[in-house]
């Protein structure tokens, strides 16, 4: 009998440390996963708060524009890319990136396969129909790009009745179109927007000149020393931006806050100074 009694008690006890040890437990557990959500809260906390309730933005570009977007090594990088790198740190939320050539960009964002284009797009009346564009990210010279011996062609105003090359929906073709409405310059598209191609038909006397940005050209010119080319005065300045969805405006205000941020504290600038050994986040006159 006293065995019995024993053997009773000894289970009662083994049961009752039993369930107290679960209680501790999970006791601990629910310790544990408070601790872990206040620690998320104070994460989010310790982001910038511009208005979105998002997880991730696509952001379109056109890699091979350098210094702007452009791969190595299999790593997207430069100034644009930089941009979008500090608000994803900022804001906690993700970046994904979308590949398209240059005059395919916009389509991405009307198809709804991207959130935003970021590849130095300027605003255009056609365009503003249709998009929404940020504040400027930088401002660049618009240039005329001929052979170094050539001595014909001086500025702008010489092109009557030249062959030139511009990259598939540049907006610097219809500011040329609009100094010579009888149509007299010949225009020589490209589907892709980088340069080395259209260097190259320079070179060879395929085209007489090229359209593009003055500081894309010139970092052309700085990675590639057998460019026989020079750089004309700019003919026009304008303002590169990011461009969103017609209805879109939530994305594109907290962006416009962003990039005031990014001005005011400095950062853009020195992204700027980064990739391309200058300031162009001003305006020039």
């Amino acid at each position: 009998m006293k065995r019995k009694i024993i053997s009773t008690l000894l289970c009662v006890s083994m049961c009752a440390a039993l369930m107290m040890g679960c209680g501790q437990s999970d006791k601990s557990d629910t310790k544990e996963n408070k601790k872990t959500e206040e620690s998320k809260d104070e994460a989010k906390d310790d982001k910038l708060d511009l208005g979105l309730d998002v997880d991730s933005v696509t952001v379109a570009t056109s890699p091979g524009y350098e210094p702007f977007e452009f791969e190595e090594d299999g790593e997207l990088k430069g100034y644009d890319v930089d941009i979008w790198n500090e608000f994803s740190e900022r804001t906690g939320i993700e970046v994904k990136w979308e590949y398209a050539d240059f005059s395919g960009l916009l389509g991405l964002l009307s198809s709804g396969k991207a959130d935003a284009v970021s590849a130095q797009m300027s605003p255009t009346e056609e365009r503003k129909d249709s998009y929404l564009f940020s504040d400027p990210v930088d401002y660049y010279g618009s240039t005329v790009v001929v052979a170094k011996d050539n001595d014909e062609i001086k500025s702008v105003k010489d092109l009557s009745g030249k062959t030139v090359g511009v990259g598939s929906g540049n907006s610097m073709q219809q500011a040329v179109e609009d100094m010579y409405p009888k149509g007299d310059v010949k225009f020589e598209v490209y589907t892709s927007a980088t340069l080395e191609a259209m260097f190259d038909d320079i070179a060879y006397g395929r085209i007489d000149a090229v359209l593009a940005q003055d500081i894309q050209t010139y970092m052309a010119m700085k990675s590639n020393k057998n460019l026989k080319i020079k750089v004309l005065e700019p003919f026009a300045y304008d303002i590169a931006t990011i461009v969103f969805a017609k209805d879109n405006t939530e994305l594109c205000d907290a962006m416009n806050k962003f990039i005031k941020i990014i001005k005011e504290d400095g950062t853009l600038q020195e992204i700027s100074e980064k990739w391309i050994g200058a300031d162009i986040t001003t305006k020039k006159e």
